[in-house]
């Protein structure tokens, strides 16, 4: 099996000879809006971060015939030999979330996978060239580049039979997502230029329309709340009081982070968001914390760990540890150490190698497994 300074020589032979790559700007999607980007939200940026880091740094481990194994092979050490396996992990986890899908480069070399890269879905397009949605025939292109399902692994993370692209948690929620851009935007508006400043003119002597309509013009001239405004000796401004509280910005804030934290899975205590109503204690965030990674965590585990196994051999397969996302404290954990060591089920090396120690020496004559 090649080693890492192998693989990444390879990989740079590929890179440098293989695929022609036309004019970008004849294959680049059209710029992205920023203020439509959904992580420009603090709510969505806070719970892709949390799936991230939650996922990416987790160990993974190798099995073969149900039992595990004590090393993990190269190409699952570090897929992508350009970068680290928690970049590469991040990526697959944001591409899933926002777009609801990640596509995976495979480089070959003699046969053998040598490098797997995460390309951005967005330039990504996919292609049915049958008419069988149940056996497609399928392309992917990238950047004018045609590939297989040989050559690129498609994940989705909610597939739906018949569509050709995946759904995300994001990209299902379009409309809580505007709902939170246009408030954010409109919030911003409020305190910047005159939309805050709700009131009308007033005055004693009697005027005309005509008279009235150039006061309302020369008020309305400049946008900016900043601005200072001009009175006539007869008019006066008479505000009508409108605080934030009555807009609910703070409820409506509230209301959006809840939706998105739904949706994505994600329980409200880790997106830092408060839930009126709510008793959190050392339990309930504990139990939070694991449905977390048995409902959210697992869909995303589930899809890099078919990636992981199509880069295995046969009768090897490639999994997340979960048990260090549910270490309990640490007196519960000693004592379900110990009933399991009295029990005969596990061994000492075995629970150090749950705790991240290294294994005792064997002793000539004793066996320290025991």
């Amino acid at each position: 099996m090649m080693n890492l300074t192998d693989r990444a020589r390879i990989a740079w032979r590929l890179l440098t000879r293989g695929e022609t790559t036309p004019s970008i700007a004849a294959v680049m999607p059209p710029p992205r809006d920023t203020n439509s980007d959904p992580l420009t939200l603090s709510t969505v940026f806070r719970g892709v971060q949390v799936l991230q880091t939650a996922l990416s740094s987790l160990p993974i481990y190798e099995a073969k015939g149900g039992l595990r194994l004590d090393s993990v092979s190269a190409i699952i050490e570090q897929p992508d030999v350009n970068r680290s396996r928690r970049d590469w992990i991040a990526d697959i986890v944001a591409s899933l979330a926002i777009d609801g899908n990640a596509f995976i480069r495979l480089r070959r070399f003699g046969g053998t996978i040598v490098s797997c890269e995460v390309l951005p879905p967005s330039y990504v397009t996919v292609r049915n060239r049958n008419n069988d949605y149940a056996a497609p025939d399928l392309v992917y292109t990238y950047l004018g580049n045609e590939y297989t399902p040989n050559d690129l692994v498609h994940l989705k993370f909610v597939n739906v039979a018949g569509q050709l692209r995946g759904h995300g948690p994001i990209s299902a929620a379009r409309e809580e997502i505007t709902s939170a851009q246009m408030a954010k935007a409109y919030k911003a508006k409020f305190y910047s230029d005159s939309s805050n400043l709700k009131g009308y003119l007033s005055t004693d002597n009697k005027i005309t329309k005509d008279v009235a309509d150039q006061a309302k013009a020369a008020w309305t001239s400049t946008g900016d709340a900043a601005d200072i405004k001009v009175l006539g000796s007869s008019l006066k401004y008479v505000p009508l009081d409108l605080k934030p509280a009555d807009l609910q910005f703070l409820e409506s804030q509230k209301f959006d982070t809840t939706q998105i934290a739904r949706l994505l899975g994600i329980p409200a205590s880790i997106m830092l968001a408060a839930v009126d109503g709510s008793n959190l204690t050392y339990s309930n965030i504990e139990q939070s914390w694991i449905e977390f990674a048995d409902y959210t965590l697992a869909a995303y585990a589930g899809e890099i760990e078919e990636v992981f196994n199509r880069l295995l051999p046969r009768g090897r397969t490639a999994h997340f540890d979960w048990d260090s996302s549910r270490r309990t404290d640490l007196a519960d954990r000693y004592n379900a150490w110990s009933t399991a060591l009295s029990a005969g089920f596990m061994t000492i090396n075995e629970i150090r190698a749950r705790e991240g120690y290294a294994p005792l020496a064997k002793k000539e004559g004793t066996d320290n497994d025991a």
